[in-house]
């Protein structure tokens, strides 16, 4: 699942991020580049907002932190401590939340860049950027501190487009299909164009309509600004509201678009990790568990050896005496007769059973 959103999404995130206006920071928190922002309402008492590349949301996940927080956080928490939002609103139709704050001092804006890496400015009442988490060169504009900040390049205010200019731009554009018109021009994105062509019954590959068609384009179009949040996750997709293009798929129903992305994000991703943890912990005994009867096999056998050559050792001393004298005669006996002459004399001998002449050993039997 794509951890990112659309500007149709935070279209319908800043609807229910609304219930942030008038809250408190309490706390800023930072862990691998993720930014946790801890609120408190009287009204609604304690909520948590988790931003993180591309994506924004409140969870409901409570997790724990270290005590000497990076340094962007320590600039946040020095700037933004205690400060309450007043307004809170999605630039245009563009990816990108302006969170306004009645600081100490003045009003400080966060801006929250939910495309490319991701990027969070704080501020100035004009734009002037404090400080930013990340210094970027752009083509077009440069994000760093003290220097005004630039919106990117204006993009097509889908919204607020009139039926008028919207049937205009459908026409002036040089896009070779309606729904690559409706993804780029409009900035809908994939999706939510196939849902747009699918529900005005419409072959998403045309390029040219109808008057008739063309207003079924721009009713489809507009209704998707003004739907009722049903958020759902169906075939792997976040969902602010039920789709028509994927109305006879399965789906999972929550009670707010936030807790849908939180689900998917927060909870299903530490149950992941959990099992992963759990796996790799399995793995990791299992494979002690190996070495450990592997090893306990050798000791095992490694004593049953020393017990054979202890016994062997004892039988050697309580015989020792025909052992030396046997030696004493075979070491004679070498220095007048080769090993097979050796071996042809000792036949039928009473304790020497066999001698190996080109081994040069020689067996007994006491």
């Amino acid at each position: 699942m794509k951890e990112e959103l659309s500007a149709i999404d935070l279209h319908y995130l800043e609807k229910e991020l609304q219930i942030l206006i008038g809250a408190k920071i309490d706390q800023i928190y930072e862990k691998n580049a993720v930014f946790t922002f801890r609120f408190h309402k009287t009204s609604i008492g304690k909520k948590t907002l988790k931003i993180k590349s591309n994506v924004l949301f409140l969870t409901e996940y409570k997790e724990e932190f270290p005590e000497n927080p990076p340094g962007y956080c320590t600039f946040l928490r020095k700037r933004l401590k205690n400060a309450r939002i007043k307004s809170l609103k999605q630039k245009s139709f563009e990816r990108i939340l302006e969170i306004i704050f009645e600081a100490k001092e003045s009003e400080l804006i966060l801006i929250v860049e939910l495309f490319s890496k991701g990027n969070l400015l704080l501020c100035e009442e004009d734009y002037t950027i404090i400080s930013p988490f990340k210094s970027q060169n752009w083509k077009d504009r440069t994000i760093r501190g003290r220097v005004k900040y630039e919106f990117p390049p204006s993009q097509t205010n889908t919204p607020k487009l009139s039926d008028e200019d919207f049937l205009q731009k459908i026409a002036a554009s040089n896009k070779d299909s309606i729904v690559k018109t409706l993804a780029i021009d409009f900035g809908f994105g994939g999706l939510y164009s196939e849902e747009i062509c699918f529900a005005a019954k419409i072959d998403k590959t045309k390029k040219k309509f109808s008057k008739e068609e063309l207003k079924r384009i721009l009713k489809e179009a507009k209704e998707l600004f003004s739907k009722k949040i049903k958020a759902n996750i169906c075939e792997n997709e976040l969902l602010p509201f039920e789709l028509k293009i994927l109305q006879t798929k399965k789906k999972i129903f929550y009670e707010s678009f936030n807790q849908a992305i939180d689900e998917e994000l927060t909870t299903n991703k530490i149950t992941e990790l959990k099992s992963e943890e759990k796996k790799h912990k399995e793995g990791k005994k299992d494979k002690l568990k190996l070495i450990l009867e592997q090893q306990t096999e050798k000791i095992n056998g490694l004593e049953t050896s020393a017990l054979e050559n202890q016994r062997k050792g004892e039988f050697i001393y309580e015989n020792y005496s025909v052992l030396k004298d046997i030696l004493v005669q075979l070491n004679f006996a070498k220095e007048k007769f080769s090993w097979k002459e050796i071996k042809e004399k000792l036949k039928g001998h009473k304790i020497i059973k066999d001698v190996n002449e080109k081994e040069r050993k020689v067996t007994v039997n006491l």
